[in-house]
């Protein structure tokens, strides 16, 4: 999430006569323009000759850096604070992240899965089964992303946002995989829902639950 910086709320107030008046007939001097507060990185409020507000531009948008070098973090994108997802939810989160990275900037997903656990710590048989998901999509991307193409015919691919495309991807994997452990398709769908809550936009969710929800009729 983005965070503007916030203009100082101080004000400055212009009052009592000058020290030194001048003789009639002769120009003011205009006020000073603005300054630095001494021992301070506050910026005076600005004034024109006649003392109203001179409109100043907006500062730029504070950038967040990476929480790792070289590994891009997913804020969750909502005002409230969410527990830290858990289980197998904790196993998807990280995999979303690594292929986020690795689709973003190029960076191999394994090594991309290996910076998240590092930072957010992850049990041996998630870190197994977050793997799992992880080369599965690498491997089947394609794959994934014409069967993507087919089940949103209204919406391109390319144009899908970046974290819903993953999020998708790694739905359709998992929802390939056979065994005694895999979890219901029921299921798959709605944990892919969970995490486009957490991490995807307001629309993500619904967005989501309309693809899968194909895929389960």
């Amino acid at each position: 999430m983005k965070r503007r910086l916030q203009a100082s709320s101080n004000e400055v107030a212009l009052t009592g006569a000058p020290q030194n008046p001048k003789k009639p007939g002769r120009p003011q001097n205009p006020v000073p323009q603005g300054n630095f507060a001494a021992d301070s990185d506050e910026v005076v409020p600005q004034y024109d000759s006649r003392g109203d507000d001179i409109p100043q531009p907006e500062p730029p948008p504070e950038i967040l850096s990476p929480q790792t070098p070289g590994l891009i973090h997913i804020e969750p994108d909502s005002e409230t604070e969410s527990p830290a997802p858990s289980g197998r939810r904790a196993a998807r989160a990280a995999a979303t992240q690594a292929l986020y990275e690795a689709d973003s900037i190029g960076h191999p997903a394994d090594l991309a899965l290996r910076q998240v656990v590092e930072r957010d710590g992850l049990a041996d048989d998630l870190l197994e089964f977050a793997t799992t998901l992880v080369e599965s999509v690498e491997a089947n991307r394609l794959t994934l992303d014409e069967r993507i193409a087919v089940l949103a015919p209204a919406r391109p691919v390319a144009r899908i946002d970046r974290v819903d495309r993953i999020i998708l991807r790694l739905a359709l994997a998992e929802l390939s995989f056979e065994g005694d452990d895999q979890a219901p398709p029921a299921v798959i769908a709605n944990e892919a829902v969970e995490i486009a809550k957490l991490y995807g936009s307001e629309t993500s969710p619904r967005f989501i639950n309309g693809v899968l929800g194909t895929v389960l009729r």
